[in-house]
């Protein structure tokens, strides 16, 4: 043990405790010249305490300017000082023994005895970490204190040594029992200074993968809201007001389709950035979907300090970025809302931030719209029609209407379009489109579409069981229902359950299924529905922005023709043309194209010179209920025999 180098921990301990150890070491040595000055060489004491004084100063100094370094290591060398310095430290001790006991001089030697003994005591304790120093300070005072009282004549000299022995082998133990504790109880705490780092840094992982969004280092959907609910709180119990900016980047889906998600994601990350240099610290921005960001204004509390804030986010954000070689504008739009002047319900503002949003969008993008009276209005009444749409799903009050779908060639019914319709109990018929987008932003649209679904699978079963064939029905997505694949298979597997299958059904979608926020996945879903035996067909073809593109990604295998377009056919040379050109599109790709909106026997004539192949339209039928369409499919059974 003797020979085993201190650790930094040790070494840190001994320079702890030398300050203090040197002020009592000189207090002693006062004490004592105090009290033996008139029986003392007032020479030898004043030279002995001065030596004791400049020990303590020196040893002082040195421990303050070593006392906040981090000691990492311990060289054999500093481990030699450190043996000499506690030598060093012990001298002035043993000379006093040496004074009184060996060369008689003036003085008391019990008081010697005891001030030698405690001194020992003390330093060893001190030094009980670096159990080498330890005893070289030990041996110095006690071998000096055997040896004077041999020296001197004294007649308890034996006692006296076998003290000094039995003394010194009692410390050099306790030392080295208490530095060995000392040592594990080091190691103790610093297994379990790991232990806690590591639970802390798994902790910190926890809470970066359960609330940061990796892409952007913002917080994540569940995360914002928990932070929306804390805001909501806090102005409830203190008052005041704060601001709810909801933002949607502009044209985001065609960075993603044009350059690939890897720089969509690049650019998601700049737009982190650029929103948080341009906000307070203690603003709370998240990414809540796939383009969609979240920003709690605290500050913010007029229409005024809204406008100001998301001006400067817009502006901040129509610089171009510069990502892979490419220069990319990111443009956004915002919908904001005043908490609680417009809402006090986290729900609440989220909803009204969204018709906000939609407005700014629909008014051209790159804006700020504040929620205000029309859009409360607005609201309002589509609470009512949210209201009547439970009672209508609760007493049964939609029902499902079939528009047939005929084969231009020859007259023949080929499949109907499923339609679903709402007739309250006042006898007002609600718009589908208008209900429908209510359905979707509300969350009622899972039930919806499955009511229709459920309708439908009955309709087609009890037609099955007359002996009809009508054809393929064409059930209607709604952008939420691809948004939704988990439900949207559900209700296919409840038709396969049935016994109804791609036979039966056609899948009808439209342009706002394949564009917008929470579209990523749809060409996987479409492809896995294709892969069924499902046919899909694109609805509205010829009014959308990108339909072309879309038509390269998906597995279409029909498309309607708008009717906007077959309206002016019988006389505008440009509908015409823009039929004749969908026609030749469908007939390149092998796909059919079906004639929406027909109500004139010209207009049918013109689309069959075209190579329409199919029409829809009141020409042939008004949307009508199963059993009439039960009824137009055996009259056209008739007529064909």
């Amino acid at each position: 043990m003797l020979t085993k180098h201190p650790s930094p921990e040790d070494v840190s301990s001994v320079v702890k405790g030398t300050g203090f150890g040197a002020f009592i070491a000189v207090l002693n040595a006062l004490i004592y010249v105090v009290g033996a000055y008139e029986r003392h060489s007032g020479l030898f004491l004043g030279i002995w305490l001065g030596v004791v004084a400049l020990l303590g100063l020196g040893l002082t100094r040195m421990s303050a300017r070593v006392r906040n370094r981090e000691v990492t290591r311990v060289s054999p060398r500093a481990a030699r000082r450190l043996i000499l310095t506690s030598v060093l430290l012990a001298l002035p001790w043993a000379l006093l023994p040496i004074q009184v006991l060996a060369l008689r001089a003036e003085g008391d030697p019990l008081v010697v005895l005891m001030v030698c003994t405690g001194m020992v005591a003390g330093g060893v304790f001190m030094l009980h970490r670096a159990l080498t120093a330890a005893i070289a300070y030990m041996a110095t005072i006690l071998v000096a204190v055997a040896v004077s009282v041999h020296w001197g004549g004294w007649d308890q000299a034996l006692p006296v040594t076998a003290y000094c022995f039995l003394f010194g082998m009692f410390l050099s133990y306790f030392a080295l029992i208490a530095g060995e504790t000392a040592r594990q109880r080091d190691a103790s705490v610093q297994a379990l200074s790991r232990a806690v780092s590591g639970l802390r840094a798994a902790r910190d992982e926890n809470y970066l993968l359960a609330n940061i969004d990796d892409t952007t280092g913002l917080l994540n959907r569940k995360a914002f809201n928990a932070r929306l609910a804390e805001a909501v709180m806090a102005q409830r119990d203190a008052g005041g007001a704060f601001s709810l900016l909801l933002m949607d980047l502009d044209r985001f889906k065609n960075v993603n389709d044009l350059f690939g998600h890897g720089v969509g994601d690049e650019l998601l990350a700049e737009v982190a950035r650029r929103l948080r240099a341009n906000l307070h610290e203690g603003d709370v921005i998240g990414r809540i979907g796939g383009d969609e960001f979240c920003i709690i204004l605290r500050e913010a509390r007029t229409e005024a300090q809204i406008r100001t804030v998301a001006g400067r986010l817009l502006s901040a954000l129509n610089q171009p970025a510069r990502l892979v070689g490419r220069q990319l504008h990111p443009g956004a739009s915002i919908g904001a809302v005043i908490c609680p002047e417009d809402a006090a319900e986290p729900v609440e503002l989220f909803l009204k931030a969204d018709l906000a949003l939609n407005r700014a969008k629909e008014s051209g993008r790159g804006q700020c719209v504040k929620f205000d009276d029309h859009l409360r209005q607005q609201v309002i009444a589509e609470d009512q029609i949210e209201a009547g749409l439970r009672e209508a799903l609760k007493d049964n009050l939609l029902y499902v209407q079939y528009q047939p779908k005929i084969n231009l060639r020859d007259g023949t019914p080929i499949g109907a379009e499923a339609l679903v319709r709402w007739k309250m109990h006042d006898g007002e018929k609600v718009p589908p489109d208008h209900f429908l987008s209510i359905a979707a932003e509300r969350g009622l649209l899972p039930a919806l579409s499955r009511h229709i679904a459920e309708a439908v699978a009955g309709h087609i079963l009890d037609w099955r069981s007359a002996g009809l064939t009508p054809g393929k029905i064409a059930l209607n997505l709604h952008p939420d229902d691809i948004k939704s694949p988990e439900l949207l298979m559900e209700t296919i597997h409840m038709f396969e359950d049935r016994g109804i299958t791609g036979k039966d059904l056609l899948l009808e979608i439209t342009e706002g299924c394949l564009i917008g926020r929470g579209t990523d996945m749809v060409s996987r879903l479409l492809d896995a529905l294709d892969e069924r035996g499902y046919d899909l067909s694109l609805d509205d073809f010829g009014t959308g922005h990108a339909a072309l593109a879309h038509l390269k990604k998906i597995p279409v295998a029909e498309i309607k023709i708008d009717r906007s377009f077959v309206s002016g056919l019988e006389y505008r040379r440009d509908d015409r043309a823009i039929v004749a050109a969908i026609v030749e599109i469908a007939r390149g790709l092998g796909i059919r194209s079906v004639a929406e909106g027909v109500e004139t026997e010209a207009q049918r004539k013109i689309l069959l010179d075209l190579g329409v192949d199919a029409g829809q339209g009141y020409l042939w039928s008004r949307p009508i209920c199963a059993d009439t369409f039960a009824a137009f499919l055996q009259a056209q059974h008739r007529a064909a025999s």
